[in-house]
């Protein structure tokens, strides 16, 4: 199994998960045209993808779900409350998300996490032995989030603002307050406790994804990573809003 980011942050998200011939395309934040350029550069195409899983309504999340899905006949799977949400959405093969199902040769395990969305989900998945989990936009971490995201292989987690840099900044005090709550994003402390909480010895690769440009820094997030990972041999990347990353293997070093 294998995974990249198309790209990560407020302006849009997407990360693809493949295996074998299965391509799973985890939310598509972006524009029609930009969609098919992040996917080239990757090597693929829609007609490649296997369906789309939808972690929750936000617009940098599903924004470009619908032109994708319905120009290319794509299944889409969402929660029941996800669905409520974009009602009215014109894409023809929908599935509600309930316990863990399986997309080709993918098992996904979905996760209800702490968000400001109607039922926002994050996904564990796995293929044979392995196993990735993709989990950003919630504002705290639940037992249940450490208790589904432990025993991993590799992990894409959020790390959306320093705090420091969030309570200084631009924001209006409303949206200081949603993102920094307990259902809004993911800071560099929270992450990296979360971080320690589930590292263990088959933990191989990390990716900190979902990163303010205007609350945060490349350079801190880093450093936070270093911090928390300091005694492992963990391999580490930093998704960017414009290339997010290349692929990255799940097992092995």
């Amino acid at each position: 199994m294998r995974f990249c980011s198309l790209g990560s942050g407020s302006r849009g998200n997407g990360t693809v998960v493949n295996h074998g011939h299965t391509n799973i395309l985890v939310d598509c934040g972006f524009g029609y045209r930009d969609a098919l350029k992040r996917m080239k550069r990757i090597g693929l195409s829609p007609e490649n993808l296997t369906a789309v899983i939808v972690t929750h309504e936000h617009g940098d999340h599903w924004g470009g779900v619908n032109s994708l899905a319905s120009k290319h006949r794509l299944p889409v799977f969402a929660s029941r409350g996800t669905w409520i949400e974009v009602s009215g959405h014109g894409i023809e093969d929908c599935h509600e998300i309930h316990d863990a199902f399986q997309i080709g040769s993918i098992r996904i395990l979905p996760v209800r996490v702490p968000h400001d969305s109607r039922e926002s989900i994050q996904c564990v998945f796995e293929a044979g032995e392995q196993r990735l989990g993709v989990l950003s936009d919630l504002g705290s971490v639940s037992g249940r989030v450490i208790e589904m995201f432990s025993g991993l292989d590799a992990l894409s987690i959020e790390f959306n603002h320093d705090w420091q840099m969030l309570q200084a900044g631009p924001y209006p005090s409303f949206l200081k307050k949603r993102v920094g709550g307990d259902f809004g994003h993911l800071n560099n402390e929270q992450a990296c406790s979360l971080l320690k909480s589930i590292a263990c010895e088959r933990l191989k690769k990390v990716v900190a994804c979902h990163i303010s440009e205007t609350n945060n820094d490349v350079g801190l997030v880093e450093s936070a990573l270093e911090a928390a990972l300091k005694e492992t041999v963990v391999e580490r990347w930093v998704a960017s809003q414009g290339e997010g990353t290349d692929w990255i293997e799940v097992g092995g070093l």
